[in-house]
């Protein structure tokens, strides 16, 4: 009898333990919530919005103006501005994850009553499930449309494609985040994460074409990003060549003016999607590599 007190003891013991080391991320989760709802508000409005402009409204005031063939096609058209929506989402969302806890002194009040790994883990579960949020929004706003043109059911690739998007959004906010852990503010953190994510890779991208078309850019988080929206394509490519275009021009007539003479082509490229295994390794690196450096820079960060 007295063992089985004693057991029981030790398990409440054990069981209020793990829930004092639980609470503290829980509360900054919560905390999190209450703090960003209006920006939550704001960017699953706005998806709705370009969504409606861009997969109703073009077939609404245009009737003569025919909808792609099947579903998939439609689906696939709807996301094209989800890239650029989950982008702005992550900066806004992840951009003071960490830094704002120190340009805002506010760990002098939390860190010696809450570890900072926890204030961290709770802001950026917050931050995460409500970005995870918008898309779904996003996705649930094209979808209605797809079923009110089409009918039903929905093809099971539409479920990959948001599973794909929920990890491209771990391998933006976690790359958001690295930033986050070294600049001064949150604005400077969004608006030079937005520059790398929009400008730098971009830049990089076109110069890989130009100079080594056939490497593949597997470095690039945006070549991963393509996977969103290529899954819906009812004939994945399987083959590397059917995975680009390529479109070549003709330099011939570029001698006299200032291009040196002699003519010959020029082949550009452009990759349509990694690999579905490819894809998913990109932004799985993305993420650990991110949140490791962010981790490692925390741990020797000091208020």
């Amino acid at each position: 009898m007295e063992k089985q007190e004693t057991l029981s003891k030790e398990k409440r013991s054990k069981q209020d333990s793990l829930g004092t080391e639980i609470k503290p991320v829980i509360t900054t989760y919560a905390f999190q919530f209450k703090q960003q709802w209006k920006k939550f508000i704001f960017f699953s409005i706005l998806g709705m919005i370009f969504v409606f402009l861009l997969s109703y409204l073009p077939y609404l005031l245009v009737p003569d103006n025919p909808l792609p063939a099947t579903q998939e096609e439609f689906l696939q058209s709807g996301l094209a501005f989800l890239n650029f929506q989950l982008i702005f989402s992550c900066c806004f969302f992840f951009g003071g994850i960490i830094v704002s806890e120190f340009a805002d002194k506010t760990g002098h009040i939390v860190y010696p009553v809450i570890n900072k790994y926890k204030v961290f883990f709770g802001k950026y579960l917050g931050s995460l499930t409500m970005v995870v949020g918008i898309a779904a929004v996003f996705y649930l706003s094209i979808a209605i449309l797809a079923l009110g043109f089409y009918g039903g059911p929905l093809n099971i690739r539409f479920l990959y494609s948001f599973l794909f998007a929920v990890l491209y959004i771990i391998a933006i906010g976690s790359f958001v985040t690295f930033f986050s852990s070294f600049m001064k503010s949150a604005t400077m953190t969004i608006v030079f994460s937005i520059m790398i994510l929009f400008m730098a890779f971009q830049i990089v991208d076109q110069l890989i074409v130009m100079f080594a078309p056939d490497f593949e850019p597997i470095y690039s988080i945006g070549h991963a990003s393509k996977l969103i929206s290529y899954i819906l394509e009812l004939d994945f490519p399987t083959v590397l060549t059917d995975r680009y275009n390529d479109r070549t021009f003709d330099m011939g007539g570029m001698g006299g003016m200032g291009m040196g003479g002699g003519g010959g082509s020029f082949t550009f490229r452009t990759w349509l999607t990694p690999t579905i295994g490819g894809g998913i390794a990109i932004m799985l690196l993305y993420m650990g590599i991110s949140l490791s450096a962010s981790m490692l820079i925390l741990s020797r960060k000091q208020l």
